[in-house]
């Protein structure tokens, strides 16, 4: 299976992004300072109880896996910044069971609500939301029911609905016919043959789950295959098209904007095109131990580039010691950059 841009590429948008590419591994690359990255989520710092085991990650263990995805989840429509102010909040024993699959299924089949036993009744029956007074988890389906989705919801400090969230992971797993994210690997190896085609349909069995969709799949998929942004932290790497996975958000849409993308807005055709863009780029003339063709990689340097409230939290980005280093970046960068003084 093959995907290519229906977009023709032009000379200058190769070379501002290959600007932005240097610019990113010579500030943030394999630093602290970058974010949404295996390495953010396996620090307590970062993500407090929620940090994801080093070793259990590296051995691909079934616990770290869902951890790591449900602490993915979080990070959709608020900057990162307020997403980790969130789980630093949230204490050990909470994080614990929304993490865990195991009991998070046992808490559906305790409640014994009718509109919370598969991801398709999540989806369509369950009307989980937040007392706009009290701001404490209600609904309408069964108000009486003092569902452990209701206590969620307050915990994770998100939309009213958002309380679905950790139980429709879970219950995505248990329809998958798999034990857990390990065992849905190993059905798809075998189920599927071409590696390109793995991945498809590995993103495709996540995106079942309430509010898990291309683009959370995608960053969680990423984080466990990528070579060169998880390193030995990759249990997934061999087998799976991970070139495929290209996290587009609204600060990837800013860059795209600016270096004049006409495509379609759909996220099949942006992560196309800057699949693309990047086979334009060759990594290896800026690193000799990064793979020649990393898209993911080239789609996090627009990304951070562009996201101005993770380069104020970052000490080491470049826009503090503004205006002095700002002569020294190319003419392309500068004129782009959203962190340059006014």
């Amino acid at each position: 299976m093959k995907t290519k841009s229906a977009v023709r590429l032009r000379t200058n948008q190769i070379a501002t992004t290959k600007e932005v590419v240097r610019w990113y591994l010579r500030h943030h690359f394999g630093r602290p300072s970058d974010p949404g990255v295996v390495e953010m989520f396996c620090d307590p710092s970062k993500v407090g109880a929620f940090a994801v085991d080093r070793g259990a990650l590296r051995r691909g263990e079934p616990g770290a896996l869902f951890r790591l995805l449900v602490a993915t989840s979080m990070f959709q429509r608020r900057q990162d910044v307020q997403i980790l102010r969130i789980l630093q909040g949230i204490g050990a024993d909470d994080a614990r069971e929304l993490t865990d699959a195991r009991r998070l299924v046992a808490l559906v089949e305790e409640g014994g609500c009718p509109h919370m036993q598969t991801t398709i009744d999540l989806a369509n029956e369950c009307d989980l939301d937040k007392d706009p007074k009290t701001q404490q988890g209600c609904c309408g389906a069964n108000p009486t029911l003092a569902c452990h989705m209701k206590r969620h919801t307050v915990l994770l400090k998100r939309y009213g609905h958002f309380g679905k969230v950790p139980t429709s992971i879970a219950l995505m797993v248990k329809e998958s016919g798999a034990e857990d994210l390990a065992a849905l690997r190993r059905l798809v190896m075998k189920r599927e043959r071409d590696p390109l085609t793995r991945a498809h349909a590995i993103a495709r069995e996540l995106s079942r789950a309430w509010r898990v969709n291309q683009k959370i799949a995608s960053m969680f998929l990423s984080m466990i295959t990528n070579p060169d942004l998880s390193r030995d932290l990759a249990p997934w790497s061999r087998g799976i098209d991970w070139s495929f996975y290209v996290v587009v958000d609204s600060n990837v849409d800013l860059f795209l904007a600016s270096i004049g993308y006409k495509g379609a807005g759909t996220y099949d055709a942006r992560r196309d095109f800057i699949r693309d863009l990047a086979r334009s780029i060759d990594l290896t003339e800026f690193d000799g131990k990064l793979q020649a063709y990393n898209p993911r990689l080239v789609q996090q340097a627009m990304y951070l580039f562009m996201s101005v409230a993770n380069r104020r939290a970052a000490e080491g980005d470049c826009m503090h010691l503004a205006p002095a280093l700002c002569a020294t970046c190319p003419r392309a960068v500068r004129s782009r950059c959203p962190a340059r003084p006014e």
